[in-house]
């Protein structure tokens, strides 16, 4: 073994030169921790934007769901048997216009699934005088109205006036088209 004392001292220059290309080994460390904890911090960042983009799209999808989910469990048996399906909401009667034979009587299967608390006295109506309509349709029910249909062709308004504004609220309003006899066999849905 030799002695430092038995070592020549380096001259400056070279010293530093050998300080520049070997950094000492704290050195190293520190950049590989610093190194590390940036790799870890992308990686978090990457899963709560993973995260948040999952959550975005969970709500989005409930939230399309319960403003259009009327729309996607509508009953289907009321087209094939002859009876008129309508659908009363916080948007109107859907559909807007259904199409009727004079002096037929026809079979409405009226329902909703509004709750009470959003209705006046917790039901929907179905009104036009012209008509003979006068009915109620309690909150999330379904009704079968059947209906003589007056012998007057012509296209009358019908509205409720339990909700959004009755019958001064547009969204409210839907028509009933009366045919006359020989205009058409049958009811169906416009």
């Amino acid at each position: 073994m030799t002695d430092r004392a038995d070592q020549k001292p380096l001259p400056r220059r070279e010293r530093r030169e050998q300080e520049r290309e070997a950094p000492h080994e704290g050195v190293l460390a520190r950049r590989d921790a610093q190194r590390a904890e940036r790799a870890r911090a992308t990686r978090n960042d990457r899963r709560r934007k993973l995260a948040f983009g999952g959550i975005v799209v969970a709500v989005l999808a409930i939230g399309s769901y319960l403003a259009f989910g009327d729309f996607l469990r509508r009953p289907t048996d009321a087209a094939a048997s002859g009876v008129i399906d309508i659908q009363s909401s916080m948007a109107g009667f859907t559909p807007s216009e259904i199409d009727v034979t004079a002096g037929q009587t026809v079979t409405l299967k009226w329902w909703t699934q509004d709750a009470a608390v959003h209705l006046q006295g917790g039901v929907h109506t179905m009104v036009s005088p012209d008509l003979g309509l006068a009915e109620q349709l309690p909150a999330e029910s379904t009704k079968i109205v059947t209906w003589t249909v007056p012998n007057k062709p012509g296209t009358y308004d019908v509205w409720c006036e339990s909700c959004c504004g009755g019958k001064d609220a547009p969204q409210m309003h839907g028509k009933i088209v009366v045919k006359p006899a020989s205009a058409s066999v049958g009811a169906s849905v416009g």
